[in-house]
């Protein structure tokens, strides 16, 4: 069997084209077989020992073994491609996290618009000016006048920055690894994650009127609230949001989906298409301390 015969096999048991382009070691965009509603929702991905084929709209995942069948010349040009993207990704990764480090080290703490419209006019944050960016990152991040800054970090170690702007527009650093890195907006004793930083602030004014002063990580996507809850030690809970139920996730929401994989306490607003900032401004901060309160009592802390 050839790379090319295990491509074909592995898209067509999950529903998705095989991707335009070739590459090895990365996972490359496809699109599944409904047409124009299906565009970018395949992912593969293709070494030397495997092809793995991802249809996100049905969940459905498929890898089709390479491993003593493969061309051994073909074997070894493509493995020769994997190391060579591996080491493209770490370069990436390197600079990406410098030029994080950077975007913290120049941002000042200051009130923003997007936390005023968030129900925190007093809050501050880290908060950098575009034309900083523009000069030192490029237009691709930009999308106002000034965004919040928070840091993606492993431990002490800043790896990427994700920015806030005005309008709620959220944008990464290109090549900045995300995986398994929170920002942390409160220290104590249990620890709480959530996916955004509206969401936490929330949740950290909630647990203060409950005389309650706890870590809170954010954690950016439910994906990866899910991969941070693996590395947590000690009692650990999940503020999830609320999210639309889909196909892939068995007709669960998102945050729903990914929580649950994470194997901690969870609790969720809740009107579906909500998380706990949006109950906070609609109800108010004590129906909130009334919606933790029940949740950790039916959690048993």
């Amino acid at each position: 069997m050839n790379i090319e015969d295990a491509l074909s096999q592995a898209c067509d048991q999950v529903g998705i084209r095989p991707p335009r382009t070739v590459g090895y070691g990365k996972w490359l965009l496809a699109d599944t077989l409904d047409g124009k509603r299906g565009k970018g929702d395949g992912r593969v991905m293709m070494t030397d020992h495997y092809v793995t084929a991802f249809n996100w709209k049905t969940g459905k995942k498929a890898t089709v073994s390479l491993t003593g069948q493969m061309d051994v010349k073909q074997q070894r040009r493509i493995a020769h491609d994997v190391r060579a993207e591996k080491e493209r990704q770490k370069a990436r990764a390197e600079r990406a996290a410098r030029t994080a480090s950077n975007i913290v080290d120049a941002a000042q703490p200051a009130q923003h618009p997007y936390l005023v419209g968030k129900g925190f006019p007093d809050e501050k944050a880290l908060v950098i000016d575009a034309e900083y960016l523009k000069r030192h990152v490029g237009d691709y991040l930009v999308c106002g006048e000034r965004a919040i800054v928070m840091p993606a970090r492993f431990g002490s170690r800043v790896t990427s920055v994700q920015l806030i702007w005005e309008d709620g527009t959220k944008k990464f650093l290109a090549g900045g690894e995300i995986g398994g890195s929170f920002d942390r907006i409160g220290k104590g004793a249990d620890t709480w994650l959530c996916e955004g930083l509206a969401t936490g602030l929330s949740l950290r004014a909630a647990l203060k009127g409950l005389r309650r002063a706890d870590t809170i990580l954010c954690c950016f996507s439910a994906s990866n609230v899910a991969q941070v809850a693996r590395s947590v030690k000690g009692r650990t809970f999940i503020a999830a949001d609320h999210d639309k139920p889909v196909e892939q996730f068995g007709w669960k929401g998102t945050g729903e989906h990914y929580a649950e994989a994470a194997g901690k306490p969870y609790f969720m607003p809740p009107d579906e298409g909500t998380d706990i900032n949006d109950f906070h401004m609609e109800k108010g901060i004590f129906a909130l301390q009334k919606l933790v309160a029940t949740f950790l009592r039916r959690a048993g802390k």
